[in-house]
């Protein structure tokens, strides 16, 4: 069961970050709201919860692929977390850096 759990954040962490991709894409200053992706996402997701989605964002602004800010504050949930794409993550994205382990890439 743990070895699903891995792949499943893994997965959610990429789909998180290309989220944050299209959000920055369809122009704006590029933040989203934790619960926009969580809407965006929770329908491939079986069983996603708004808390796994504020989780991954905040592993990837710790890895320096997002940016992530509380509007109000903060909730157990994530609810008034927000998020953006930085430069670093387009470029796990668009595969001009080395794979991440704890984010799905087909390269590995």
């Amino acid at each position: 069961m743990a070895r699903l759990d891995t792949i499943r954040s893994k997965m959610l962490r990429r789909a998180c970050l290309s989220v944050l991709r299209a959000a920055e894409a369809a122009g704006g200053d590029g933040w989203t709201a934790a619960r926009a992706v969580f809407n965006f996402l929770r329908d491939d997701h079986c069983g996603l919860t708004l808390s796994e989605t504020a989780e991954a964002l905040r592993y990837l602004a710790a890895k320096g692929y997002a940016e992530t800010r509380t509007q109000r504050p903060t909730k157990f949930d994530g609810g008034d977390l927000q998020a953006r794409i930085l430069p670093r993550g387009i470029d796990l994205l668009e595969e001009t850096v080395p794979p991440d382990p704890g984010i799905e890439d087909n390269r590995v």
